[in-house]
């Protein structure tokens, strides 16, 4: 198996590990707060690249897991408006 299809199998781990996490909320803030070039290294202190049974993040699951996330498109809560019923 080559890299990239290691890190691509491995991107649903993280975005699992994302959904169950229960400060979610707090650990997209801070993702999201970051300067573009630090929102890789966030989402690694977030624990969510740190793969099952190894010890450290990974920055290349990291990255895509980012992409997967798309953070930059997520509202925060207080950005959801109602619905647009019109």
């Amino acid at each position: 198996m080559s890299r990239d299809d290691v890190v691509a199998s491995m991107v649903p781990v993280c975005l699992d590990l994302a959904r169950a996490d229960p400060a979610r909320a707090d650990k997209l803030a801070t993702i999201r707060a970051a300067a573009t070039y630090q929102k890789r290294d966030a989402l690694m202190t977030a624990c969510w690249a740190t793969m099952p049974g190894t010890d450290a993040p990974n920055r290349d699951i990291a990255l895509a897991c980012l992409a997967a996330l798309d953070i930059d498109r997520m509202l925060a809560p207080e950005d959801r408006g109602a619905p647009n019923e019109g």
